[in-house]
């Protein structure tokens, strides 16, 4: 801190010096060359902050961000076939008066985008053969792909 407020006062009193011996048409020059001199040590712990490593427990860690996204799309993929399965349940009660529980599989693409239903297992009361066009009809999916044990 002492030669932070040396190194101030040593510019200013130089600033004074040459301002003395300076010609007057010349004094505007020195006036703002000097000024410079004077704001370049006030602000030169600013660069000594910027150039330190204060900021170095805040990098991002690209492994944790994909685990972050791995861990997003798999609760959304939970959530999705969580809700699907609601919905073949309550859809078979309400259409076709069918009491069953549904389990499906979701299909996810190389990148990680779920594109759809793969496929369902019905368990409980048989499925007719509406309610089985019913499911692949809501779902895109073919006859087989609807299992009912």
């Amino acid at each position: 801190m002492k030669g932070y407020i040396m190194s101030i006062v040593g510019a200013t009193l130089l600033s004074s010096a040459a301002l003395m011996i300076a010609p007057d048409k010349w004094r505007g020059y020195i006036r703002l060359i000097t000024g410079l001199v004077i704001i370049s040590c006030i602000i030169s712990p600013v660069s000594s902050v910027i150039r330190s490593d204060i900021f170095s427990g805040f990098e991002t860690d690209l492994d944790y961000e994909e685990r972050g996204l791995d861990m997003r799309s798999e609760m959304v993929k939970k959530e999705l076939k969580r809700r699907v399965d609601e919905d073949i349940e309550a859809r078979m009660k309400k259409e076709f008066d069918l009491s069953v529980s549904a389990e499906c599989e979701i299909r996810i693409n190389d990148e990680g985008a779920i594109e759809g239903v793969d496929g369902v297992r019905i368990e409980g009361d048989k499925l007719t053969d509406r309610a089985r066009a019913r499911l692949c009809e809501v779902y895109g999916l073919k006859p087989y792909e609807v299992r009912d044990e």
